[in-house]
């Protein structure tokens, strides 16, 4: 019996010092405040390239459109959540890339401190509309890149890196 109660004391020690701690930082999200969105608009208006569209950012491994999206430029404006967004002369699609339409938007969640980068890229062949959109979290952010991903952090899997281009 002495030897159960001496194990019993010894699991809830190791335990205390080995358990999760609440208020330690989420290993799966940062908290971003609006103080931090300037880091995103220069507090007036700042332009972004993307330097690589992955499908698993980990490994390297970029998605096969990526070309079609590193050649454009995004601008995010203070007070504003719409991107205005330079395409690029690869397009998507089969054509021409002055025929497709791209368009950008984030959402900040002040609350829970989530940004979100939803892009959308849209060509009309045909008379058939062929639209591609996605949704990534912000998970890195300083102010000269951004990493939006799914995934947790440091295991990035589908994300788009965006560097401060030199305004």
């Amino acid at each position: 019996m002495k030897t159960l109660k001496n194990v019993i004391v010894i699991s809830a020690l190791f335990f205390s010092f080995f358990s999760c701690n609440l208020e330690d930082e989420s290993f799966f999200q940062v908290k971003y405040t609006i103080e931090d969105l300037v880091k995103i608009d220069a507090g007036d208006s700042k332009s972004w390239s993307i330097q690589g569209y992955y499908s698993n950012y980990n490994q390297g491994v970029m998605k096969e459109d990526s070309p079609c999206y590193v050649d454009d430029i995004f601008t995010f404006q203070k007070g504003s959540t719409e991107i205005t967004v330079i395409p690029g002369e690869v397009s998507c699609y089969m054509g021409d890339s002055k025929e497709e339409i791209t368009t950008a938007s984030y959402e900040f969640y002040e609350e829970e401190g989530l940004v979100f980068l939803s892009i959308s890229k849209a060509v009309q062949v045909n008379g058939v509309t062929k639209n591609t959109f996605f949704s990534l979290q912000l998970v890195e952010l300083s102010n000269d890149h951004m990493i939006f991903s799914s995934g947790e952090k440091g295991n990035y899997e589908v994300a788009i890196v965006l560097i401060a281009s030199n305004n």
